[in-house]
C-alpha cells in the first residue's frame, strides 16, 4: 500500500552524464512504488557535459512530475540545493546531494518509516565512510561551535515540511544546511547502512575550502577564540622581550643596544597583529554578505515535465 503523503525529492547534479539517467529512473521507480503523490526536482548546477541532455531523455521514462532547475552559473551544492528546496512542496522532502549513489533505493522508504514511526523531523543516512579531511573538519567544528553541534558525513537526508520551513526562514546568507537544521532544534537521528561501493568524496577544491571557512566562521567561535589566544600569546611574548631587554641592558654590555630586541618585537608583533586583523576581516566580510541581501542563486530556466511528458520552460 502506498503512503498517502506528498513527497518531494530534491537532487543535485553537476557533470553527471554517466550516472544521471540510471539514477533518475531508479529514484522514480522506488518513490512511485512507495508514495501515492510525489515530485522530482533536479537542480542542474550549470553542467558543462551532457548531463542535461541525458536527464531529459530519462524523464521520458519517468512516472511522476519532474522539474529541472538550470542555474545560470555554478553555485555549489549548498546554494543549488536551496534552489530546489524553495521549489519543493512536499510534506516530506528528500535531499540527495549526489547522483552517484552508493546505497539501495530501499533506504529512502526506510528513512520515511523511521521519521513517521519514531517522530523524527530529520533523518539522515550515512555509510560511515568519511575521508580524513572531512573528519578533521567535523571534529574542529563540533568542538568549537556554540550550537553544541554533532555533525558528520550524511549521504542522503529526509526532512519534514515544518523542519524545512524553519530552516528556510532563517535569515542567514551563509547557508550550511547541516548546521542550520541543528539550529532549528527539531529532532534528528542518523542511521547507518552498509555498502560495497565507496563514497564519492568531494575533492578538496576552492568551493569546498570556502564552504569550510564559512561554516567555521558562521557557526563557531573559532576565529574569535584564536584571536584572543593570539592576543594573549603576543602580550606574553612582549612581556618576555621587555624582560629580556632589561636583562641585556643591565648585565650584557657587549650587545648593540636596542637593535636586536627592537627588530624581534617589531617582526613578531606585526605578524600577530596582521594575523588577528585577517581573522577580524573574515567577520567583517560576513557582515557585508548579510547586509547586501543578495539572492542565494540565479536560474536561467526552469523546465517542468508533467505526466504527459510535456515540458514548459520558464
Amino acid at each position: 500500500m502506498k503512503e498517502p503523503v506528498f513527497v518531494s525529492v530534491v537532487m543535485y547534479t553537476y557533470n553527471d552524464e554517466h550516472v544521471i539517467a540510471d539514477a533518475l529512473i531508479k529514484m522514480d521507480q522506488k518513490i512511485s512504488a512507495s508514495f501515492k503523490n510525489y515530485e522530482l526536482i533536479l537542480v542542474n548546477d550549470a553542467s558543462t557535459d551532457k548531463t542535461l541532455e541525458n536527464a531529459r531523455e530519462a524523464i521520458a521514462k519517468l512516472h511522476g512530475d519532474t522539474t529541472i532547475i538550470n542555474l545560470s552559473r555554478k553555485h555549489g551544492v549548498e546554494s543549488s540545493m536551496m534552489a530546489g528546496l524553495n521549489k519543493s512542496i512536499g510534506d516530506f522532502v528528500f535531499e540527495v546531494e549526489s547522483m552517484d549513489v552508493n546505497y539501495s533505493f530501499e533506504l529512502l522508504y526506510e528513512m520515511f518509516k523511521v521519521a513517521t514511526g519514531k517522530g523524527y523531523d530529520i533523518v539522515a543516512a550515512t555509510s560511515g565512510q568519511t575521508g580524513w579531511k572531512s573528519k578533521l573538519f567535523y571534529k574542529l567544528l563540533n568542538s568549537m561551535s556554540y550550537l553544541n553541534l554533532s555533525l558528520s558525513t550524511e549521504n542522503v537526508r529526509l526532512v519534514t515540511r515544518r523542519a524545512l520551513n524553519a530552516m528556510l526562514n532563517l535569515k542567514e546568507k551563509v547557508r550550511y544546511r547541516k548546521a542550520l537544521y541543528e539550529f532549528t532544534g527539531y529532532s534528528k537521528t542518523l542511521i547507518s547502512y552498509k555498502t560495497d561501493k565507496a563514497d564519492s568524496h568531494r575533492k578538496m577544491n576552492r568551493e569546498n575550502f570556502s564552504l569550510a571557512i564559512d561554516a567555521l566562521v558562521s557557526f563557531s567561535n573559532a576565529g574569535l577564540k584564536l584571536s584572543h589566544y593570539l592576543s594573549i600569546a603576543f602580550f606574553l611574548f612582549s612581556i618576555f622581550m621587555g624582560a629580556y631587554a632589561l636583562y641585556n641592558y643591565f648585565f650584557n654590555k657587549s650587545v648593540v643596544e636596542g637593535w636586536t630586541t627592537l627588530m624581534i618585537i617589531i617582526c613578531f608583533g606585526f605578524a600577530g597583529m596582521f594575523f588577528i586583523i585577517g581573522i577580524i576581516g573574515e567577520y567583517i566580510a560576513r557582515i557585508l554578505i548579510e547586509t547586501q541581501n543578495r539572492p542565494f542563486y540565479s536560474a536561467s530556466s526552469v523546465e517542468m515535465y508533467k505526466e504527459k511528458r510535456q515540458s514548459v520552460n520558464k
